[in-house]
C-alpha cells in the first residue's frame, strides 16, 4: 500500500508529459521566447539568439516577420499591434505591426538613462503597459525594476525591490499584478490602483527550485480562473488563484515562456530552448488585452464604418462600451439602452478610433473611422 501513492504520482506525471507536443519538427531554432496568440489563428514568438521574430499558424507552419533585432516578451495592444520588448542594442519597448514593421517607440529610457534589458510585458484595460527590466549584461539603471507606461506615454517605476524581475501578468479582473524573479523563488503580487500604480507588494507563492538553486522563473500567464502558469528551471509550475501549488508540467527542454491560444484558448503554447511545444488545458486562458474580436460568436455589428457621426452597435447584450483614440485616450463611454444602440461621435475630430464592447467578461474591439 505504501508503494501505491508514488506509483500513482509517476503515472500522473507521465500522463501529463505525454500531452506535450513539439511543433517545430521540421524547423530549427536557437532560443525561443515571448509567445503571444493574436486570437485570429496565429502565434508570434521570438528566436532571440537568431535575432528573429516569427509567426506560427497551426497547420501552415512558421514564417519570419522581423529580423536583425533581439525581441523578447510580446503582447497585443488595443489597436491590434504587437507591443514588444527589444533587447541588445536598443533596449526599449516598441509597437510593431504583425508584418514586423516597428510603428512607434513606446519608451526607451527612464530618468534620462537607457533601460537595462526590457524583458516581458503585459497590458491593462486602459492600454497602459507593465514591463520588467532586469539585466542580462551591462546594468545602466540603478535598479532592476518593474515599470509602467501610462496611456499618456509617461513611464514610472513600479518597484525596484527585485533581484532580477522577469515574467509578469495581470489577474483576470486586472486588479492584481504578478511578478516573478529569476534569482528568487518568490512570486510577488501587487494591488493595481486606478492610475496604474501598483502597491502593497507581498509574496503570492513560492516556486520549486532545482536542488541548491533558485527557481529560474521566467514568463507567466494566467487562465480565466486566476490560475498561474509559470515557466521555470524545473518546468511550468502551476498555482491556483490563492497561491496553492497544483503541479509541475515537465517539458523536454527548459521552458522560457508560455501563452494560451487556439480557438477556445485551451491550448498552452510553451517556448523552451530550441523548440515550441503545445499541450491542451482544461480551462481557457485569460486573453491578453487586445483588439481580438473575442465575441465573434456573438456576431456584434458596428456600422456604418466609416461613420459621419452616428455609430450603431448591434448586439443583443453587453455591459459597457468605450471609445478610445489610437493613443489610448478614452473619449466616450456608455451602456446599452436598446438594440441597436446609437452612439453620437459627431463631437469628436475626424480620424481613427477604437471601439471596445464588453459583454459576459469578454471584449470585442474594432477600428472605426470618423469622416464628417
Amino acid at each position: 500500500m505504501k508503494l501505491l501513492f508514488p506509483i500513482l504520482l509517476l503515472f500522473l506525471f507521465e500522463a501529463s508529459f505525454s500531452q506535450v507536443v513539439k511543433l517545430n519538427t521540421n524547423q530549427s531554432f536557437q532560443f525561443l521566447e515571448g509567445p503571444v496568440w493574436n486570437g485570429k489563428g496565429a502565434l508570434y514568438f521570438s528566436d532571440q539568439n537568431a535575432a528573429k521574430t516569427y509567426k506560427y499558424v497551426p497547420g501552415k507552419g512558421f514564417s519570419i516577420i522581423h529580423s536583425g533585432q533581439i525581441t523578447n516578451g510580446m503582447a497585443m495592444d488595443s489597436t491590434g499591434y504587437l507591443m514588444v520588448c527589444e533587447m541588445g542594442t536598443t533596449n526599449q519597448v516598441v509597437q510593431m505591426d504583425t508584418l514586423g514593421v516597428v510603428k512607434k517607440i513606446m519608451v526607451k529610457n527612464y530618468n534620462n538613462k537607457a533601460f537595462n534589458n526590457p524583458n516581458d510585458l503585459c497590458i491593462d484595460k486602459k492600454g497602459g503597459i507593465y514591463f520588467s527590466d532586469p539585466t542580462w549584461g551591462t546594468q545602466t539603471q540603478d535598479k532592476q525594476a518593474v515599470y509602467y507606461i501610462k496611456p499618456t506615454g509617461e513611464c514610472i517605476r513600479i518597484s525596484g525591490d527585485f533581484i532580477k524581475p522577469n515574467g509578469l501578468c495581470l489577474s483576470p479582473d486586472k486588479k492584481l499584478l504578478y511578478v516573478d524573479d529569476s534569482n528568487d523563488n518568490n512570486v510577488s503580487v501587487f494591488d493595481v490602483q486606478p492610475d496604474g500604480t501598483a502597491i502593497n507588494k507581498r509574496v503570492f507563492c513560492i516556486l520549486k527550485a532545482n536542488t541548491g538553486a533558485v527557481s529560474g522563473a521566467d514568463g507567466m500567464r494566467v487562465d480565466t480562473e486566476g490560475t498561474l502558469y509559470i515557466a521555470s528551471a524545473v518546468g511550468v509550475q502551476v498555482f491556483d488563484k490563492n497561491g496553492v501549488f497544483i503541479k509541475v508540467i515537465k517539458i523536454p527542454e527548459t521552458p522560457s515562456n508560455v501563452a494560451f491560444g487556439g480557438k477556445d484558448l485551451k491550448t498552452l503554447f510553451i517556448t523552451a530552448g530550441t523548440s515550441l511545444y503545445s499541450m491542451p488545458v482544461d480551462i481557457s486562458g485569460n486573453p491578453l488585452y487586445t483588439s481580438v474580436p473575442a465575441m465573434e460568436s456573438l456576431n456584434p455589428v458596428v456600422f456604418p464604418n466609416p461613420t459621419r457621426g452616428l455609430l450603431n452597435i448591434s448586439l443583443a447584450k453587453y455591459q459597457s462600451l468605450h471609445i478610445y483614440t489610437i493613443s489610448g485616450q478614452e473619449v466616450l463611454s456608455g451602456r446599452a439602452l436598446s438594440n441597436p444602440t446609437t452612439i453620437n461621435m459627431s463631437s469628436l475630430q475626424n480620424g481613427c478610433y477604437i471601439v471596445k464592447i464588453e459583454a459576459d467578461k469578454v471584449v470585442y474591439s474594432s477600428k472605426v473611422f470618423l469622416l464628417k
